[in-house]
């Protein structure tokens, strides 16, 4: 006489993927929670510089480009001597108004900074410390930069794709 034993049946594929996506949806989890502890924040210190452009037409744009190459050289001299590059700045911001015969403000002190992708993270929208020029309506897109450091005046860099650690392990784990 044989002993009386179970038969099990081995789990049906159904039951193997569920798992599978819970695994799956479970690294998820975790990738969130640690990038939400690890958040690299943007701190920069010193002055932050914004020139806002009136609209985003080309026109706009192209006029906020001039009036940043107009004062990019005297943003050079912000971190020596701020208080005597500010009044120049005021007085070019003044020059250029007329001479464009359009709107053009500065202003400084608390001003907000909006998300921005930043080297190996995403900095939150901040109050900080800056100058802002604003053109017309301010209504276009912005060009910012940190000065110190120099920010604004170092090269471009080409935006990465966002990377996910545990995509990247597991590509590593099964190349090899």
């Amino acid at each position: 006489m044989l002993p009386d034993y179970e038969i099990k049946k081995a789990p049906s594929i159904g039951k193997q993927v569920d798992a599978l996506i819970f695994f799956v949806w479970m690294l998820l989890l975790i990738q969130f929670c640690l990038f939400l502890l690890f958040q690299q924040n943007e701190e920069v210190e010193g002055m932050r510089f914004r020139l806002i452009a009136n609209s985003n037409t080309m026109e706009d744009q192209q006029m906020k480009n001039d009036v940043k190459h107009h004062i990019e050289p005297i943003l050079l001299n912000y971190v020596s001597n701020p208080e005597t590059t500010y009044s120049e700045l005021e007085k070019a911001v003044e020059k250029l108004s007329n001479s464009l015969d359009t709107n053009i403000n500065i202003t400084k002190g608390q001003a907000s900074f909006p998300p921005k992708v930043w080297e190996a993270g995403i900095s939150s929208q901040v109050m900080t410390e800056s100058i802002v020029i604003s053109i017309g309506n301010a209504r276009g897109d912005n060009w910012w930069c940190a000065l110190f450091p120099k920010v604004c005046y170092k090269e471009e860099v080409k935006e990465e794709k966002p990377k996910f650690w545990v995509w990247e392990w597991l590509k590593k784990k099964f190349s090899t």
